[in-house]
Parts: structure tokens; sequence; C-alpha cells
């Protein structure tokens, strides 16, 4: 071997661990120079840092000849092992050249029990083998190596890592793992396809595919062993064979639809295909079965017509939007027939009755019909159907996503807008309506509005200054408004919580009445007024009964707390609608005219009111006196003498008796209108049958004040002994 002078010159460039194991190895080989190797092995041990350092400088000192320093060393390397593939290589150098097997298992038995890395592993066995000559723990590791493989995909991908780490023979050791039974068709060609494009081996592959044709006993195992044959060799004499024997066994429509589907996909066989495609036709009526034979006819024939016939049996059985868009959008995908497929959208509109379904089928022909005008109309009727928040938004995320009708986008932001129950919902719709409707603010504006009338704490009231800052910046009137309710808020938040803590205490209706009063005298919040008196209806409501003595408050408070006009006006029909007796009519006509601070609405309702009343009473063939009542109504309330008199004229013509003559003269005079006053006196005068009557109405005239000649007409003579007519 080299000598001493001839490895200087080497020594002089190594710089590192390994390098100066190697050379003393040299050294120590013969004819050996001992002591020189021993030098380089010194000068290498200063150099160690890392377990395979050790390692190799170990390695060199029992070539040297001196196991104890090699020992020594070694157990500096095994100290040294953090990872499991440091542990392996070093229990393999002790078990392979210092020759303690024992130290060395218990390493490398510890790598194996740290590593999953297959090829780590498989490293690992082959220390086994050569190191520890140690059958049964290789075996034990090569077993580790293929459990976490399930399917013959899995051993493909082992046994392919394996081969390209450079051990083939390995790898289709491993592959063979995966071999099916024989009678798992499918499993077979797959197992089979796997060896052809690992190994090439076709006398392999004909051989695995071969062993499989007597387990055949269906149609489908009959197709599927030939394609095995057809596809991976080539033979289609044998495909047609195997495909000739799956015949005798055709006995079901799913049986012929796989031995057409053969005939058309491996042989291009098309008559035979098309004529079993028949068979399949007439014997199935399920759903599956029908677009299961479709799209085979579809993907494999150049006629199409089965296809056809099967999906227009299939759409004679569905009735529901789902299944009938599903059936639109296989025919579209399979056949490309776009007519046929509007025509199933028709039917399944006429299915789809609520939002949810007609967003869905027009995102359907949105996708296959490109129809922007059925698409628009689609969501349109999809608002229409909207009946809660979700139902109004999932058309908006529909519209967001392609460029949306502004009319459309408008009417649905308008229905979202509508639907909201929460501020926080609200301010969702302003944010869409910025997005869906640039340029036009209309349903932002709106929805601001809304959200400003309903604020309930400080914290949504500073969402929605934000909000309004962001939406619409340039409304300087509308955002230093927030910003001082925001302001005045945040400084009477201590109240806030009392007026909310004492909330929390109430129970019957009209204290939650007196505390939106205050909540209005000291804080101006009509907001939080106006969810008070919404808890106070929702509790008068649950009496179950109406009862305008509850309900008059609550009205009095919304026309003039927070004078919210809708929902005044909805109360106000209420009560009409329950206002049985003249008494309550009178009662309700009393308290809009009078209580409510909108004066001018005050009337204009209760001049409709009780033209409504009068419309009633002439539809009732009602009594005079029930005239006289509404029309005495009317002047205390409204002060109209126009409309009094005309309801009076109507009762005057309805009299019967000196009584109801009397009464509306006593009206008439009144409102000082004398004139008729006396004519209807004179009526009154007119109506008496007998003396008796002509006291009773002398004694009327007399307590309603009355002088005239038709009164002295009818007061009694008197002498000493009583009272004459």
């Amino acid at each position: 071997m080299a000598t001493r002078e001839e490895l200087s010159a080497q020594a002089s460039a190594c710089n590192d661990a390994e390098s100066y194991a190697a050379l003393a190895k040299q050294a120590a080989a013969e004819p050996a120079d001992l002591d020189y190797a021993k030098e380089l092995l010194a000068k290498g041990e200063s150099n160690c840092s890392f377990p395979a350092h050790y390692v190799a400088v170990a390695e060199g000192y029992v070539a040297a000849g001196d196991n104890d320093k090699a020992a020594a060393l070694y157990d500096e390397a095994a100290n040294a092992c953090f990872d499991a593939k440091e542990k392996a290589e070093t229990g393999y150098s002790i078990a392979k050249f210092l020759g303690d097997r024992d130290k060395g298992r218990a390493l490398l038995e510890e790598a194996i029990s740290e590593t999953t890395n297959t090829t780590e592993l498989l490293s690992y066995a082959g220390y086994v083998q050569d190191a520890l000559q140690d059958n049964a723990l290789a075996n034990k590791l090569f077993s580790k190596v293929t459990a976490n493989c399930k399917s013959i995909a899995d051993y493909q991908k082992l046994a392919t890592d394996i081969k390209n780490s450079g051990n083939p023979t390995t790898a289709l050791m491993v592959f063979k793992k995966a071999a099916p039974s024989s009678s798992e068709t499918a499993d077979v060609v797959s197992f089979a396809k796997g060896l052809k494009d690992l190994f090439g081996d076709d006398k392999e592959v004909a051989a695995t595919l071969g062993d499989a044709e007597s387990n055949c006993m269906f149609p489908a195992q009959f197709v599927v062993l030939a394609g095995g044959f057809m596809n991976l060799l080539g033979d289609k004499a044998k495909a047609e064979d195997l495909l000739e024997q799956g015949k005798n066994f055709a006995m079901s429509g799913e049986e012929n639809l796989d031995l057409a589907t053969g005939y058309a996909s491996l042989l291009g066989d098309q008559a035979t295909a098309k004529d079993m495609y028949g068979v399949a036709l007439n014997e199935f009526s399920g759903k599956e079965d029908l677009l299961k034979l479709a799209s085979a006819v579809a993907a494999n024939m150049d006629d199409k017509t089965i296809a056809g016939k099967a999906y227009d049996k299939l759409a004679s059985k569905l009735s529901t939007p789902t299944d009938l868009a599903m059936l639109a959008k296989a025919v579209n995908d399979n056949l490309g027939d776009k007519d046929r497929v509007a025509s199933i959208y028709a039917a399944a509109e006429s299915k789809a009755t609520n939002a949810a379904a007609l967003v869905s089928l027009a995102g359907e022909v949105n996708a296959n019909l490109q129809d922007p005008a059925k698409t628009n109309a689609l969501y349109a009727k999809a608002v229409d159907a909207c009946k809660v928040y979700t139902d109004a938004t999932s058309i908006l995320e529909a519209l967001a996503k392609n460029p949306a009708d502004a009319a459309l986008a408008a009417t649905s932001l308008q229905k979202a807008l509508e639907l909201t129950e929460t501020n926080a919902q609200v301010l969702d719709v302003a944010q869409r309506a910025q997005k869906l409707t640039p340029g036009d603010n209309t349903v932002v504006i709106q929805a601001l509005d809304k959200a400003e009338a309903n604020v309930s704490s400080l914290d949504e009231m500073r969402k929605l200054a934000n909000a309004s800052k962001q939406l619409l910046a340039d409304d300087a009137e509308r955002n230093d408004r927030i910003s001082g309710k925001l302001a005045k808020r945040e400084a009477s938040q201590a109240r806030y919580t009392e007026f909310q803590n004492q909330e929390k205490t109430l129970t019957r209706p009209n204290q939650f009445i007196a505390l939106a009063g205050a909540v209005v005298e000291e804080l101006e919040d009509t907001s939080y007024a106006s969810q008070l008196l919404t808890t106070a209806e929702e509790k008068m409501q649950e009496a179950g009964t109406f009862s305008f003595a509850a309900y008059q408050p609550l009205i009095v408070s919304v026309g003039n707390l927070v004078k919210d006009k809708a929902w005044l006006a909805r109360l106000l029909d209420l009560a009409a609608n329950n206002s049985n007796t003249f008494a309550q009519v009178r009662n309700l006509g009393e308290t809009v005219s009078k209580q409510l601070s909108d004066t001018e609405f005050g009337k204009t309702w209760t001049q409709q009111f009780y033209a409504a009343q009068l419309e009633k009473l002439d539809a009732s063939n009602a009594s005079t006196f029930e005239y006289n009542k509404l029309a005495k109504a009317v002047k205390e309330h409204l002060d109209d003498d126009a409309q009094a008199q005309t309801i009076l004229d109507k009762g005057e013509a309805k009299a019967q008796n000196h009584f109801h003559f009397a009464y509306m003269a006593e009206l008439a005079q009144k409102w000082g209108n004398s004139s008729k006053a006396e004519s209807l006196y004179a009526k009154a005068t007119a109506a008496c049958q007998d003396a008796s009557q002509q006291r009773e109405l002398a004694d009327l005239m007399r307590k309603a004040g009355v002088v005239s000649t038709l009164a002295q007409a009818a007061t009694p003579s008197q002498g000493g002994k009583g009272t004459y007519w």
C-alpha cells in the first residue's frame, strides 16, 4: 500500500474527520504503518463534532487494530446521536466493524422504532441483514415497511419509490404483496396495470389476467377483464371472446348496459352496443339507472337517440326542482340540446315555490343556458318569494357574482332591507347596496335611515357612525347628526344603564310605555323608546283580546313620542276594526283628533274614520239617533259643520216621531243654525199625535232654552186649579 511519504502529501489536504479516517485506513493496509495511521486518526478525532465523524474515526481505529479506542469513540458517537438515521448508522458500524452485535442491535432497534420513512426502513433492513444476519428482524422490518399499504395503489407507490431508489428486485417483491384474489376482476386488472407500468413485463401481465378468466361469472367482470386485455396488451381477439362470453350471462338491464359500454368503448361496435343499450332502456325505470344509461350512451355512441329517450323517460318521473335541474344539467353536459334543457328548466320553475329553489334554479340557468333575461326573471320571482332575510341575501350573493341588472339589484336590496330584523342586517344591506348599485345611493340612504331609527345600544351607534362615514362620506349633515347622537349616547351611557336595569324589572304594558316617555324626555332617544313600546305591544298581544283602554296609551305614545306614522296607522286600523259600539268609535275619534301632536294627521285620519262609519250606517239602515250621535261626534272632534250637517240631514230623513226631530233641532240650535232648528221643531210639532206628545215636546223645547211662537204654542195655559194645553 502507500507509504508514509506518499500519504503525507495527501494529509496536507485533509480538513475533516472523515478525510483523516479514510487516509488512516490506507496507512493501516499492508504494508501497514500503524503508527502513522494512528497519528492521522488523532488529527481526525480532534475534528469530530457529529456521530458520523466519530463513526468514521472509530472504523479507522478498528482497521488500525485498536478496538478499545474504537469502542470509546463509538460511545461518543452513540451519545451524540439525535435522530434515527444517526442511530442506525452508528449501530450498523458497531455491529459490522467492532463486532459488538448486542450494542449494534440496540441502536438499530431504537432507530427502527422511531422511523416511518419507507426508504430509510429498507436501508435499515439491509443493515440488519448484513451486520446482524438476523432474518427474523429483517422480516419484521419489511412488514413495517408495508404496514400502511391498504390498496394496490399504495403498494404501487411504495414499489415505485423503491424502484426509483435503485432496487427493482425489492420493488417487484413488494408490489407482488398486493396481488389480489383472481375472483376480484377489477383488482386483478388494476394489479396487472401496475405490473405493466412499473416493470413492463407483458408475460407476467398476460398470466395475471388469464388466471382471472375462470372466475368471471357476471357481464361486468367479463367487460373489465376484456378491458385489461385490450388496453394493456392490445389483444382485441381476447377482448371479443370475453365479451361474447359475457352475453351468455346478461339477464338484466344493468348487465346489458355493462356489455353495451364494453362493445362501444373497447371494440367500437356501435351496432351491437345500440341493441344492448336499447334492451337496458326498456328495463330501466329508476332515476340513477336512467342517468347512468344516458351518460354511457352520450359518452360512447355517435347516435345519441337512446340517451335522449332515457332523459325523456326520466323527466316523466321527476317532480322536484332539484331533480329536474339535475336532469337539465345532465342533458346539457351530455347532449348539448339547449331547447330540451330550456324545457326541463321550465318544468323545474313550475315546481319551485320558495326563494331557495328559485335562486338555485336561476344559477343553473345562468350557467347552462347563458340566458340573462331568463336568469333575471327567475331571480325576480325569487325576490317575490322571500320570507326571511337569508332568502334575500342568497339572491344578493348570487347577483354579486355576476353583473346584475340594475333594476333587479335595487328590487332585491329593497326586499332584503324590508326583511331585516337587526341593525347588523340593515348595515349589511347598506354595504351590499354600495357594491351592487354603484352610483345609486337610494338603498344605502334608506338602510342608514332605518339603522339610525333602530339603534339600541352604544355599540350599534358606533357601528352606524362608522358605516355612515364610509358609505356616505359626502353627507355632512347626516354624519354630523349621527356623530352628535353618538356623543350624547356616550355621555349618557350611565343613564342608559339605569334605564336598561329598570326595564328588566317591568312586567306590564303601561310600565314600558311610561319608561318610553322618560327615555324620550331625558335622552331624546326615540329608537330606545320604540323598542320599549314594541315590548308593550307584544305584551298586549299576549292577552289575546283587544281593549281600547289598554291600546289608547300606546297609540298616543307611538304618535307623539316616536312619531312612527306606519306603526301608528297599523295601530289605528287595529282599533278601528275592533270598534263595535258607538262609544268605542267616539273614544277612538276623540283620541286621534284631540290627543295626537300631529293635528293635521289626526284630523285627516278621523275624517276618514267617521266617513267610513257613515258608510256603515248607510249600509245598515241605521236609525236617526245613530246618525245624530255620529253628527255630534263629527262636530265636537272635527268642528266640521258641513260634514256634521250632512249626517244630520241623513238622520232627518230617518226621523219618525217628535223626539227624533226635537233632538236634531236642539243640535242645530247649539250649532248656531236657528233656521234649521225652527224647521226641525216645526216638524216635531207636526209629528205630535196627541196632547201628551205636545206636552213632551214643550218640555224638551224649554230645556233646550227655545223661545218662539212654536214653543209658546206648545206651552200649557195656567189657571187656579191646574195646567191646561
